[in-house]
């Protein structure tokens, strides 16, 4: 009798099930001599006559794994975990089949074939569907294919598993806004947000105001905007959420609170506040000499200044990131400069610091003030699990805004101010001439819809003209009244750039709003470690491996020499490596 006549002759009833233990075995015979498709259509075979068969999916699985059909197996092992009564036999092969499934996984998304890693993930979510890893990598997957539909779904599912998951909610956010841009997904967001719905916990009642309030607060304000938020806010002011006190629940009720809090729109609807007095700030040059505000405006003057780079930053973060900030700068912007370093409280250690950079250069000023962190008595919290941070390192990101007016009045230069752990890696003159009718350029995350983190506070770019000077005096005013309450948000500074923004729109004459390229010009992807990347300005973000820099000088020299050199090909690939979704662990 030939294979093909036992194929077609194989058992069908539950009396029959010794044949088909034999035509298994025969499977495994078969593959044992080396005839691996013959065994593998045997079992096919064998699985639709017998569906549901857990011994038949088993050896499936095990042979297409041993031949290193790893995708395959995975889909097989899905069916097998639905129809197998041994549920250890069934997690075994699950432990077994994980980490191979993830390898190549890995190795699609390094070699950028995500369509083919999205394949995996897909599969793996199948198989453990509750793994928030394991979504967030399809997620990823999707969102980069612009599979918006698929990308949607595994968003909706990590949420239920995690509310606070930043990247699901961005999805699910994004998503809607694109679909529906007409105001409907607004009011379906306001419909959940505050229906009184008793099987909701209040404090994921208070998450989608907060959520909700953040989408409008992302688009052009309206008046009908402007109500909605209204709404939110007074409703979230009257929820009673009851959670433990010190657990992450609470940790999430405080985040959420003082986020809704710093919408201030009573303020951004408002008069823009008058130029108010600035406190002392100290000026010194690099060499250790003191300046009054004349002497730097002749300082610019004599290096014939086209712009100014501004950052500031407390004591400690001077020391880890001053050098490298300063001399990415000095070494790669392409027009002449002044470099403006302000130590945070720093007035009385200007010399101390000047000399311990150990930079002597023309171009660059430090300067400093008499905050006092010691003195600040409000508290500042971060999201859960972090919660309340020692330091007040609300004020300490602010503080760069505040001072800004300032320098752009006694300048009256473009001024780029952003955080010190930022690197140049090649000129401004393109960017300073793209943008030379702005106001304001603006970091914009478009990713997220959240208002605490749609505008990044790492970047920004002001003109010296009436509106950006109205935009400043709003901002200070906005950050001096929340940074002088009992609590606030680590993220009040971006809250008012935010708030900034909208009143800028709304109250200025003609205002020139821009944004930065963040596929160029700014990153907001996260590096771990110095790497070829394609940006302009490279953000460190926080968990940065500093100790890949060593000498920044060669590092930036290198980077700068690569992205100008007219290689293309290389920096396409770079910017595709930094969209891409990350890794999936096991």
């Amino acid at each position: 009798m030939s294979e093909t006549a036992m194929v077609q002759t194989a058992p069908r009833g539950p009396a029959d099930s010794g044949k088909l233990a034999n035509l298994r075995r025969l499977a495994h015979c078969l593959h044992a001599e080396g005839r691996a498709r013959d065994a593998f259509l045997l079992l096919e075979h064998l699985d639709e006559t017998h569906p549901g068969d857990a011994d038949t999916l088993l050896q499936l699985v095990r042979l297409l794994a041993a031949e290193g059909q790893t995708l395959e197996a995975i889909e097989k092992l899905s069916a097998l975990k639905h129809a197998a009564t041994d549920t250890e036999v069934v997690l075994a092969e699950i432990r077994e089949r994980m980490d191979p499934a993830i390898k190549h996984f890995n190795d699609h998304l390094a070699a950028g074939e995500i369509d083919q890693a999205e394949r995996y993930a897909a599969a793996l979510v199948a198989l453990v569907p509750n793994n928030v890893a394991l979504l967030d990598a399809a997620l990823s997957c999707n969102r980069v294919l612009g599979r918006k539909e698929r990308a949607a779904k595994y968003a909706a599912t990590i949420l239920s598993l995690d509310g606070a998951h930043a990247a699901a909610r961005s999805a699910i956010a994004e998503f809607s806004n694109t679909a529906n841009d007409s105001g409907d997904e607004i009011e379906q967001r306001m419909a959940l947000a505050l229906a009184p719905r008793n099987d909701v916990h209040p404090l994921l009642r208070l998450r989608d105001m907060h959520d909700a309030a953040s989408a409008i607060l992302c688009r052009p304000l309206t008046d009908r905007g402007v109500g909605q938020v209204e709404q939110l806010l007074h409703a979230a002011k009257a929820l009673d959420v009851d959670v433990p006190a010190g657990s992450e629940w609470d940790g999430w009720v405080k985040h959420y609170r003082l986020a809704l809090d710093a919408i201030d729109l009573p303020a951004v609807l408002g008069a823009t506040p008058e130029s108010a007095r600035q406190p002392a700030i100290a000026l010194m040059t690099s060499s250790g000499k003191s300046l009054t505000w004349p002497e730097l405006a002749g300082a610019a003057s004599r290096v014939r200044a086209e712009t100014v780079f501004f950052a500031a930053a407390d004591r400690a973060y001077v020391d880890l990131y001053g050098r490298w900030y300063i001399k990415s700068i000095l070494e790669h912007c392409d027009v002449p400069c002044l470099v403006i370093l302000h130590v945070i409280g720093g007035t009385g250690e200007l010399a101390e610091i000047a000399k311990s950079m150990g930079i002597r250069d023309k171009r660059l000023i430090f300067s400093g003030d008499r905050f006092d962190a010691d003195a600040v008595t409000t508290k500042c919290y971060d999201t859960p699990p972090k919660g309340e941070i020692p330091k007040p390192v609300a004020h300490f990101q602010s503080i760069r805004f505040l001072r800004l007016g300032a320098f752009l009045q006694k300048l009256k230069l473009p001024v780029f101010v952003s955080d010190i752990d930022l690197l140049l890696q090649r000129g401004v003159k393109d960017l300073l001439e793209r943008c030379a009718d702005a106001d304001v350029v603006f970091n914009e995350n478009a990713m997220s819809m959240n208002a605490g983190s749609r505008l990044t506070a790492n970047l920004l770019l002001v003109n010296p003209t009436n509106n950006a000077s109205m935009f400043l005096r709003f901002m200070r005013a906005y950050l001096e009244n929340a940074l002088g309450r009992s609590e606030v948000t680590r993220w009040i500074d971006q809250f008012a750039l935010m708030a900034a923004r909208h009143h800028l729109s709304l109250r200025a004459d003609n205002p020139r709003i821009d944004y930065f390229d963040t596929n160029t010009d700014i990153n907001n992807v996260m590096y771990k470690s110095y790497q070829e990347n394609p940006f302009r300005f490279l953000s460190l973000y926080h968990g940065f491996d500093t100790s890949t820099l060593k000498d920044n000088t060669k590092a930036a020299e290198g980077t700068a020499k690569r992205t100008s050199g007219g290689r293309p090909a290389k920096r396409a690939v770079a910017r595709k490596k930094a969209r891409a979704p990350r890794a999936a662990n096991g």
